[in-house]
Parts: C-alpha cells; structure tokens; sequence
C-alpha cells in the first residue's frame, strides 16, 4: 500500500538508478517517454517503430505495440486508462489514439503537412496541442477528428500548457521568441511575447509546477534557461553538464522538474544527471549561473531524455534503453 510522505531536499537528492529495461531495438535511439497520470505506467516510443509499456509500481515490462506501417514519435498518455497518442513519422503526418489495452486504433487526427514535432496534452480535460515541420500549431478534442484550432507560426515550435491549462506557450529558436496564450482565445495573439537572445538549440518547453518560470532545454546541453513566466526576463542559466555525442534523432529533452517545483533534474554526457536548486534564484537575478547541487551518478546508459512521475517518487531517463531512478521511499506517494 502507497503512502504520502513529505518531500525533503535529501530526499529529491538521494535518487540512484535502480531498474534499466532494454525492449526497444538494440542501440536504436528512443525519442520520448511519458509518464500517465496515475504515475504507474511508463511508456517510450523509438525509431525502431515500437511503443514500450512499463509497469513501474511492479518494475517490470508490460507489453511492446509495433507501428511499423505507419513509424511512431511523441507517444504521450492521455487522461483515458492505457491510452495513448502518438505522431505517424512515414505515410503521412497523421496524429494517432491508440487503445494500449487491445492496440486498437481509437481516432486518426489529420490535418499537419509535415512531421509532427510536438505533442501536449491539457492538463484537467481532453483537449491536446500538436505542432509541426509546417509552422503551425493546431488544438484538438480526443472526442472529435476535426481540428478545433489553427494556428500560424513563423517557424517550428515547442509547445507547453502551464499547470492550470488555462495558459499556453509557443517557443522556437528559430525565432528566439516565447508567446503566451489563453487558451479561452488561442485564435488571438499572444498576451505576452518573450525575446529569448540566447544561441541553443531548443528541443524541450516547460513551465515549472508552480507557474513561475518556463525552463527551455538545450539540445546540446551546453546551458539551460529558466526564464520568469510572468516577465520574461532570465532568471538563471543551469550550468555544468557535458555533452552528449550527437545524433541525428530527436528527443523530448533532457530536463524535468521536481513536483514540488524547487529541483530542476537534467541528464549529463558523463551518465549522470545533474540537480540545480530554483531556490539560488533571487528576486532580481537576471542571467544568473547556477551549478548542480547534486551529481547523481549511474552506469546504466545514457540520460539523453529525462522524466519526473507525477505521483511516485521516480523518474525515468532514456536514450536506447529506459533506467527508473528510485529513493529509499520508492513505493511512496506525492
């Protein structure tokens, strides 16, 4: 039986890798990997055109879903039980529902005219954000396959919804620009727009639990930003991590936030992932250099994507195998 129990800074310091699965292909890169809301299903999609289903409660590989006629990138849960939504990489660019329970295809959203980059979805309802290779970023109803919203953009995007889904973000580098949206008028511009003029190569958006601050991740792992979600100014550049080698896959980012918003976990070139506490921020810190507070060491393979659970004391790195990372309270709720 799961209990709560309150989160301590040695606590969220004292992770080790504990449990590696390798179900994909070996040594073909993973691309995502996703938690449900529940937090005890995990699931990673690569290019060896599968979908992985773990357990993590029991810590054990639940079931593998082939997509070979159609590829499979972005696999993201719903809030429906074992079902999930995934982006089409060959044939068309069409966006997928898939029952995990019986592999069964619930609903096809069409309307992208290049690869799918992203994937969100709303955090309290049925509505999700995808954006794509052709500028745009569209708003869809799992209950319907029509396109509720479109939207233009000046190049590919990230996307992000902030912890109430009453509020959205669009970022490129590209562009170097952040747009915040209410998501009661995505058909409006944006309410506020960020000038981001720093030289990295985006591939992951997110707002902290909080709200306070959107984290842009960078590619090359050179340095990543928090950036002040309500004035867009950067607060602080996470600093301290190696590269990783190159490839020519993408991924969906080597950051993630704690859930109590103070920790900021980020995935090393050296195998470990490197902690940074929000709390160094001060009030007026404008570009401020913060260095991990904790090293986490591991041998267990590359932490190219890294992915806090929503409710358990966990998280999940990934590059062609997935690694859990628990503390000493692992059957423990948040």
């Amino acid at each position: 039986m799961t209990s709560s129990v309150p989160i301590t800074e040695n606590l969220m310091k004292s992770f080790q890798a504990s449990k590696t699965f390798k179900y994909h292909k070996v040594d073909s890169p993973i691309t995502s990997i996703d938690f449900d809301d529940s937090g005890q299903y995990l699931i990673s999609s690569g290019v060896d055109e599968s979908i992985q289903l773990y357990d993590v409660n029991k810590g054990k590989h639940s079931k593998s879903i082939f997509s070979k006629k159609y590829g499979v990138h972005l696999a993201r849960f719903t809030h429906h039980e074992k079902n999930c939504l995934y982006a089409s990489t060959k044939e068309d660019h069409t966006i997928r529902y898939l029952s995990l329970h019986d592999n069964s295809y619930l609903r096809y959203f069409r309307g992208h005219r290049a690869q799918v980059t992203a994937l969100e979805m709303a955090p309290v309802d049925d509505v999700f954000l995808s954006s794509a290779y052709d500028d745009s970023v569209r708003v869809w109803d799992l209950r319907s396959s029509a396109c509720q919203g479109f939207m233009n953009c000046k190049a590919p995007s990230l996307i992000s919804f902030d912890p109430t889904g009453m509020v959205f973000g669009i970022g490129s580098n590209n562009t170097n620009e952040i747009g915040l949206y209410d998501f009661r008028n995505y058909d409006k511009d944006p309410f506020a727009t960020f000038d981001i003029n720093v030289n990295m190569n985006w591939n992951k958006l997110e707002f902290s639990n909080d709200g306070k601050y959107l984290i842009v991740t960078d590619a090359a792992n050179e340095c990543h930003l928090v950036v002040d979600a309500f004035d867009g100014v950067i607060r602080a550049k996470l600093i301290g991590t190696k590269k990783f080698p190159n490839r020519n896959y993408p991924s969906t980012g080597s950051t993630t936030i704690s859930p109590d918003g103070r920790f900021v976990y980020g995935g090393s070139g050296n195998r470990s992932v490197m902690i940074w506490d929000l709390q160094e921020i001060q009030k007026d810190d404008i570009n401020k250099q913060i260095f991990p507070c904790k090293e986490l060491n591991s041998d267990q393979g590359l932490p190219r994507m890294c992915l806090f659970n929503p409710r358990m004391l966990t998280f999940a790195t990934a590059d062609t195998a997935v690694t859990l990372w628990l503390t000493d309270s692992k059957n423990s709720m948040i």
